[in-house]
């Protein structure tokens, strides 16, 4: 990279951090010469990526142009959730020799969209493309505690709340008291709620506007997910959640 290239983005860096700036400040934080900020500053004016503005006591201030928002959403059309997290499921299954899927909440459904299966599993889980409940997957916990409280109601409201096995919990006072619980964690854990013998972790993943957009769930059976073997899931499952949304975006 040239060293006036490496400059242009030193200070298209600096401002993106401080919003508005003058050449005197862009100087002192970047120590680039005042006589090379100013004739980068207008090269990048010229092409549409810098404004300037001058106050009331004459001097120019500079800020970024809506240009970047355009690179920025061209960028983001292309990114999709499932095939960029991929790769970290796949690690995080290897690592905790579990099935681990990728929930979203999608046009008022909670869906599965990609599963990392495991050869010598002997578990019952949910396939790519099965709808679940906001109450009974540790997936539907998490995405479900990211939601308005009036959107809880609405779906609630409109929820067949069966008993799948003797722990699920279909109290509604109960599953907003459980969203509450999830949101306070970070986390959620479903100990038998859809399955008999089936233990679930999840935690979100954000995007690079910190909103939460999708779930990364671990499915297993209560022989292998003890509670012994819990805190050891539960800090893979972090480390995943993390690094599938800084890939998303997510700016911690």
């Amino acid at each position: 990279m040239s060293k006036q290239l490496s400059r242009a983005f030193k200070i298209i860096e600096n401002i993106t951090e401080h919003g508005v700036l003058n050449i005197d400040e862009i100087h002192a934080q970047t120590g680039i010469p005042k006589s090379t900020v100013f004739k980068l500053l207008v090269n990048l004016e010229n092409q549409g990526y810098i404004l300037r503005k001058r106050s009331s006591n004459q001097v120019d201030h500079w800020y970024l142009s809506l240009k970047f928002l355009e690179i920025s959403r061209s960028i983001l059309a292309r990114i999709s959730l499932k095939d960029e997290v991929n790769p970290v499921l796949t690690k995080l299954s290897k690592e905790a020799k579990e099935i681990v899927q990728l929930g979203v909440y999608e046009n008022g459904k909670f869906i599965y969209i990609d599963v990392i299966k495991i050869p010598y599993s002997i578990i019952a889980y949910l396939e790519v493309g099965s709808e679940f409940t906001l109450n009974l997957c540790a997936a539907g916990l998490v995405l479900g505690a990211a939601l308005p409280e009036k959107e809880i109601d609405e779906i609630i409201k409109n929820t067949n709340l069966v008993k799948k096995t003797p722990r699920s919990i279909v109290e509604p006072k109960k599953i907003k008291e459980m969203l509450k619980k999830v949101a306070d964690d970070g986390y959620a854990f479903d100990d038998e709620y859809y399955y008999t013998g089936v233990r679930c972790l999840a935690a979100p993943i954000y995007n690079y506007e910190n909103k939460v957009i999708g779930a990364i769930n671990i499915t297993g059976h209560i022989s292998t997910m003890t509670d012994k073997n819990l805190e050891y899931l539960k800090n893979k499952l972090f480390k995943a959640s993390l690094e599938a949304s800084k890939i998303m975006g997510y700016k911690k």
